[in-house]
């Protein structure tokens, strides 16, 4: 007897980590129950949006469905949810206003497009058509420097962690240079943005301390040294050319930004610019090696570069799910949606859609069309996409002459979170 509908379980943390998307109950919640009210004991309940076409009919109406509203990323009963501040210890201490949303995406239009517009220049495609070149350059001294620590490693019959030798890297580097911060903070905010989504590693512990603890210091340390920076950057008059600069000089709706909308803007901004970009380039890379006539094909035909990354993409889908509140009752496909109910949108089984994709299983560098929905869609659609693709494609290109060495040299670690999946680690060697 197969799976029910009631043992389906896409909300466990742990599980994503220790054995990766579960493809099966999303193909089972897509097949007999694509609208699906999903209770559990340790869970608020929640619809479960498990098809393409639902999902954008859902994003193509932020009118009816908020992300204003209680629940933006699902979390168990009893944990916080991630980036949910302001009313902790740190907001407290600085007077923070405690209705004052976290960032951005907490926001609903007209607020949340004004809050985007700073920035929003700094992301289009002629802005990151003029950074490639120096994409490129900053990929290929990466790659160098790989390729020695990986046949340096690979002789002595050890291997090389991609993720951090590598992947995360040109992401941290990228959104280093555009904001201006020093060279010798960048590996100060990679641990930090991996603390957000709950990454410490051992080494980064205080004696005696949980990872959770942990994490919420290196958050807060993060924002302390953001603090610092405005409060820099606000003295000196923000007359540098830089997006930190800019986004502390800027206004919304006619006014400045206080501290507290600039932290959490500023956070989101860096770590969003480092999180996910990494985890599809690892996971693309997984993905390359595990399908060696894709691999070469790549290898023959790099014009196919273009192509391949969004087939990374669709296949990675790195952001899992998002949450929004009804405003209003609302129908789909059949099933009333009432007003205050949560939904999920799961991208990553959007992504499999065989309704949209012919053999969603497959891996296919030349899949055309690709309407892949792994930076979401409509009003939120993902501010950095343009920058994400093209650091996968300065990485990638950079990265040809070397893959067909590349072999999996033990079992990838995953990021235990339900936001944002990825690789901690990713153990590589250059094969014999």
């Amino acid at each position: 007897m197969g799976q029910t509908l009631d043992q389906t379980d896409i909300h466990h943390a742990t599980r994503y980590a220790e054995e990766g998307y579960p493809w099966e109950d999303w193909d089972l919640l897509r097949r007999e129950a694509p609208v699906y009210w999903y209770e559990r004991d340790d869970v608020e309940p929640f619809w479960a949006i498990t098809r393409h076409e639902d999902i954008l009919a859902v994003s193509r109406r932020p009118d009816v469905f908020i992300n204003g509203g209680p629940r933006l990323r699902l979390s168990l009963r009893g944990e916080t949810e991630l980036l949910r501040g302001g009313l902790d210890a740190f907001g407290e201490t600085r007077g923070w206003d405690p209705a004052e949303p976290p960032d951005f995406v907490f926001m609903d239009d007209p607020r949340h497009r004004n809050f985007r517009l700073p920035s929003s220049r700094s992301f289009t495609p002629g802005r990151m058509r003029g950074l490639a070149g120096h994409f490129d350059e900053l990929a290929q001294q990466f790659t160098a420097e790989f390729v020695d620590a990986l046949d340096t490693q690979s002789r002595d019959g050890g291997h090389c962690d991609f993720v951090t030798e590598l992947a995360a890297k040109l992401p941290i580097a990228a959104i280093g240079e555009m904001m201006g911060l020093p060279p010798a903070d960048w590996k100060k905010i990679f641990k930090w943005t991996n603390a957000i989504v709950g990454e410490v590693l051992p080494e980064d512990r205080v004696q005696g301390e949980s990872e959770a603890d942990a994490a919420l210091r290196g958050m807060n340390e993060f924002r302390q040294y953001l603090e610092n920076r405005v409060h820099e950057r606000r003295e000196a008059g923000c007359d540098r050319a830089d997006l930190f600069d800019t986004i502390v000089g800027g206004q919304v709706e006619g006014k400045p930004m206080n501290d507290q909308q600039l932290i959490g803007y500023l956070l989101l901004i860096i770590a969003a610019g480092n999180e996910t970009t990494r985890n599809a380039t690892s996971g693309g890379v997984i993905a390359l090696i595990e399908h060696p006539e894709q691999r070469d094909l790549l290898c023959a035909r790099p014009e196919l570069l273009d192509s391949a990354i969004e087939e990374i993409l669709r296949w990675t889908s790195p952001v899992i799910q998002f949450l929004r509140t009804a405003t209003a009752d609302f129908e789909l496909r059949g099933t009333t949606i009432r007003a205050g109910d949560t939904i999920g949108v799961w991208y990553p089984s959007a992504n499999r859609d065989e309704r949209v994709f012919d053999d969603p299983y497959r891996f296919d560098i030349t899949r055309q069309p690709n309407p892949h929905l792994a930076f979401g869609h409509g009003a939120h659609f993902c501010l950095g996409a343009n920058l994400a693709r093209a650091e996968l494609r300065a990485a990638l290109r950079a990265l040809l002459p070397v893959l067909p060495r590349l072999e999996i040299a033990g079992t990838p670690r995953r990021i235990p979170n339900l936001h944002v999946s990825g690789y901690a680690t990713l153990p590589v060697r250059a094969a014999a």
